[in-house]
C-alpha cells in the first residue's frame, strides 16, 4: 500500500515533535533533581515526602489552571477508568520508591536504578504493545546502560554495588515506571495529557499528604519558593515526557529519557563543583552516541 506525501509528511512532522518535547522534558527533570539536591543538602535537609507532595500538589494546579491541549482535562475517568487507575498507582509507586532511595543510596545510584526502566518498558511495549525490539536495537539500549554505569558507577560508589533492600526498592520502583511508560502510550490515544498527568497527581497527593502535612510548618518560605519551582519544573517535565510518548515509540522515548541522568551530572559539576574521572565521561558520550543511533535507526526503519 502506499503512502502519500502529506501522510510522510506528518509522520516526520509528528516525530520532530516528539524528539523536540523529549529534550524539554530532560531539562525539566534535571532542573527538579538539581533543585532537590540543593534541598536536600547544607540546613535545609528536606525529607523526601515533602518534596513528592510539592510535585503532586503543583502538578495538579498546573494540568487544572494553566494546561491547555487538544483534548480537555477529564477528573472522573481518573477513578473510573482502570487504565487511568493503575497508571495513578503506578506513577505513585515508582515516584515514591525514587524519591524514598535518594538518601540512602545517593543521587548517583538511585539515577542509575531507576533509568534500568528503559530497559522494562522496551520489554514490555515488545509484549503489549507489538513493538519491535531488533537485536541491533537491544544493543544499543545495552550500551547506553553500559554508559551509565561507566558514569555515575565505579568511581562515584567506590565500594561497588551492594544489593540490599533500598536496591530492590529501586529496582521495583524503575519496572513501575516501565508500566507507567507503557500506559501512557496507550492512554494518549482517548485522553489528553494532562489527564494522563493529573491521574498521577492525584494518585499520589492523597498518600502522600498524610506524611508531608506535618512537616509543611517548619518551612521558610525559601524552602517552599524553591520546592515550588522543583515541582513546577517537574510537572512540565512531565508533561512533555507524555506528549513524547505520544509521538515516538515507547522505546525511542525512553532511550532519549536517558539524557537525564547526563545532564544532571553535567549540572552537578557546573553548580556543585563535582569532580568526574575519565569513566564518567567515556559513560556520557557512550550514552549519547547509544542514544542518537536508536532514534536515527527508528526513524529510519519507520521511513522505510
Amino acid at each position: 500500500m502506499s503512502v502519500s506525501t502529506g501522510e510522510l509528511s506528518e509522520s516526520s512532522s509528528l516525530r520532530r515533535r516528539g524528539l523536540i518535547v523529549m529534550v524539554i522534558s530532560v531539562i525539566g527533570f534535571t532542573a527538579n533533581t538539581l533543585l532537590l539536591r540543593f534541598l536536600g543538602s547544607g540546613d535545609h535537609d528536606i525529607g523526601p515526602d515533602v518534596p513528592l507532595f510539592f510535585r503532586a500538589l503543583v502538578g495538579t494546579i498546573v494540568v487544572l489552571v494553566f494546561f491547555r491541549g487538544n483534548r480537555p482535562v477529564r477528573i472522573l475517568p481518573i477513578f473510573r477508568d482502570r487504565d487511568l487507575i493503575l497508571r495513578g498507582i503506578s506513577g505513585l509507586l515508582g515516584t515514591a520508591a525514587y524519591y524514598w532511595t535518594i538518601p540512602s543510596l545517593g543521587a548517583g545510584k538511585a539515577t542509575l536504578l531507576c533509568n534500568t526502566y528503559v530497559v522494562f518498558a522496551s520489554i514490555f511495549a515488545m509484549i503489549s504493545l507489538g513493538e519491535s525490539l531488533s537485536f541491533r536495537r537491544l544493543g544499543w539500549l545495552v550500551a547506553a546502560f553500559g554508559g551509565i554505569g561507566l558514569l555515575i558507577g565505579p568511581e562515584n560508589l567506590g565500594g561497588g554495588f551492594a544489593f540490599g533492600f533500598p536496591e530492590i526498592l529501586a529496582l521495583f520502583g524503575a519496572v513501575m515506571a516501565a508500566w507507567a511508560v507503557v500506559l501512557v502510550r496507550q492512554l494518549s490515544l482517548g485522553f489528553s495529557i494532562g489527564t494522563i498527568y493529573l491521574a498521577q497527581c492525584l494518585w499520589i497527593l492523597g498518600p502522600v499528604a498524610i506524611l508531608a502535612v506535618p512537616d509543611l510548618a517548619g518551612l521558610s518560605w525559601a524552602e517552599t519558593g524553591w520546592l515550588t519551582l522543583a515541582a513546577t519544573a517537574a510537572s512540565f517535565g512531565q508533561l512533555a515526557m507524555n506528549e513524547g510518548y505520544r509521538c515516538l515509540t515507547v522505546t525511542t522515548g525512553a532511550s532519549m529519557q536517558m539524557l537525564w541522568p547526563v545532564a544532571t551530572t553535567a549540572g552537578g559539576w557546573l553548580l556543585f563543583d563535582e569532580r568526574f574521572g575519565w569513566l564518567q565521561w567515556l559513560g556520557a558520550v557512550l550514552i549519547l552516541a547509544s542514544i542518537w543511533r536508536i532514534a536515527v535507526g527508528t526513524m529510519t526503519t519507520k521511513r522505510a
